[in-house]
C-alpha cells in the first residue's frame, strides 16, 4: 500500500480538497479537544497538513505514515516540535521510541482507517500508545446505505472502540466536503482510554 501513497506525495498538499479536509478536521478536532501542551501522534499523518496545525498547539508530535515520500514531505517542513516514523503501526514497532506504550495524550486518524487492513487489531495498538485518559480521534468517510461498505456507521464504531478499551465519546458527521466529484460525509468519533 505505501508504494501507491508514495505516488501521492508530491501533490498532495496542492489538491484542494486533501487541504480542505485538513481545515475542517483540525477545526472539528477544536471543538472537542484541546491540543494545547499535548504529546501528540498524528497516525497515518500524510504529507502533515493535520500535523503542521497540531504543531502550533501541541507539545511534541509524531507523525507516522507508512509511505516514505509523504513523510519526507513532512520532514521538509522543517517544524521543530514534530518527530517522523516511516513505518506500519505494528507490535514490533511498539517499544521503539518515540512509539512508546501509554505515551500520547491525543492521537489522531484524519482519513486513514478505512483504508486499514485490521481496523479493529490497529485500534488495539493504537489505544496501547494512549495513556489513560489520553483521546482517540478519527475522521472517514461516512458509509451511506447506496455505499455500506465505503468508510464507517456510528455502529461499526461504537462496536470497534469498546472491543479496543475505548470509551466513546462522541461519534457524528463533522463536516462535509463538497467536491467536484459530489459532496461526501465524514464522521468523527473520539473516544477515551479508561
Amino acid at each position: 500500500m505505501s508504494e501507491s501513497w508514495d505516488d501521492y506525495a508530491e501533490d498532495w498538499d496542492s489538491n484542494p480538497d486533501v487541504v480542505k479536509y485538513a481545515e475542517l478536521a483540525h477545526e472539528s478536532l477544536l471543538e472537542k479537544i484541546d491540543p494545547s501542551g499535548k504529546v501528540v501522534l498524528d497516525f497515518g499523518c500524510g504529507t502533515g497538513l493535520l500535523t503542521e496545525k497540531l504543531a502550533t498547539q501541541a507539545k511534541t508530535i509524531v507523525g507516522l505514515d507508512s509511505a516514505q515520500k509523504m513523510i519526507d514531505a513532512v520532514n521538509q517542513k522543517g517544524i521543530s516540535n514534530i518527530s517522523t516514523v516511516a513505518a506500519e503501526l505494528t507490535k514490533a514497532s511498539i517499544g521503539q521510541s518515540p512509539l512508546e506504550e501509554n505515551a500520547f495524550n491525543l492521537i489522531t486518524a484524519s482519513s486513514v482507517c478505512s483504508f486499514l487492513p485490521d481496523y479493529q487489531g490497529t485500534l488495539f495498538l493504537l489505544a496501547s500508545l494512549l495513556k489513560p485518559e489520553g483521546y482517540f480521534v478519527q475522521w472517514d468517510w461516512q458509509a451511506t446505505e447506496e455505499y455500506p461498505d465505503f468508510g464507517f456507521n456510528a455502529d461499526q464504531i461504537q462496536s470497534a472502540y469498546a472491543k479496543a478499551g475505548l470509551t466513546l465519546i462522541s461519534v457524528e458527521t463533522a463536516f462535509t466536503l463538497y467536491t467536484e466529484k459530489g459532496d461526501m460525509d465524514v464522521i468523527m468519533a473520539v473516544g477515551q482510554k479508561t
